[in-house]
């Protein structure tokens, strides 16, 4: 694994101060689902929270630092992305769980997702990543993550300690509950019963099936769905829908836009505007 970054330097490098540490408190929402099935990798989520101005932001690798793509607001920066290894990560709000910290272990105090795509390439170095620290962000947030091999775990806080949880399917969703708390399989969030109805019974992994989970998990209102990604991991491709409409996409290639060089963008203006009726 490449060494962590140091938070002064990162801060210089990434522009720490409008960076959020963790996924930004409010109304629960967010739906993530991660799957490999016959060569293909795919994760996929809705960002859900009343406030449209979205953003995207690129960050071309750097010395020892692996190229990344992150999306989140203006206010908060970084939500989830993917880097130039094929390493997805997201988050997922969560109520609080209780986090104490492991005693003898330093407490980070970096851009947990931010550092974790500039210097992590595979689901196994995440893990490692997560057993050398204390990490308060896991007092209110749990972080799904997926690498191009199809391994996808979920870093979270839950019967007392982190837990790794991993998915004994071909597909791993993610909603705004502790999965290590819950007993007998029920599932405290419909949008986590909607989606596993979907993958369940599907006998095939395609951007299609992906695309089905997030429009039938979007919301509305409080909770609104103001963008959704699907991420091939192996290709390096992102489909990006806005504020719930899958009739619409956006394709971007990482190594591509990487090559544009550092540079922020209001996610609204990838897509044509719409015709006045």
């Amino acid at each position: 694994m490449k060494r962590l970054m140091h938070v002064g330097l990162m801060a210089a490098l990434l522009c720490a101060a409008l960076i959020s540490p963790a996924p930004v408190p409010g109304p629960f929402g967010c739906t993530i689902v991660m799957a490999a099935r016959d060569g293909l990798v795919l994760a996929g989520n809705n960002e859900d929270r009343d406030h449209p101005k979205t953003i995207v932001t690129f960050i071309p690798a750097s010395g020892s630092y692996y190229g990344r793509v992150v999306f989140g607001y203006d206010d908060a920066p970084v939500q989830g992305g993917m880097n130039d290894q094929g390493l997805f990560i997201d988050g997922n709000a969560l109520a609080p769980t209780g986090w104490q910290p492991e005693p003898g272990k330093p407490t980070f105090r970096g851009i947990v997702m931010m550092v974790i795509l500039a210097t992590c390439g595979t689901c196994d170095e995440v893990k490692a990543f997560f057993e050398k620290s204390n990490f308060p962000a896991l007092g209110q947030a749990r972080f799904p993550v997926a690498d191009r091999t199809g391994a996808s775990i979920v870093v979270e806080y839950g019967q007392g300690r982190v837990q790794f949880v991993r998915s004994d399917p071909w597909y791993q969703i993610a909603t705004n509950f502790v999965m290590s708390n819950v007993k007998d399989g029920n599932y405290p969030c419909w949008r986590y019963r909607a989606a596993d109805k979907i993958m369940s019974g599907a006998r095939e992994l395609s951007l299609n099936l992906i695309r089905d989970v997030l429009e039938k998990t979007r919301q509305e209102g409080n909770s609104l769905t103001v963008y959704s990604n699907i991420y091939d991991l192996k290709q390096g491709t992102i489909h990006i829908y806005n504020l719930g409409n899958f009739e619409e996409a956006v394709v971007l290639n990482l190594a591509e836009e990487l090559k544009k060089g550092q540079r922020r963008l209001d996610l609204p203006s990838l897509f044509k505007p719409r015709a006045q009726g």
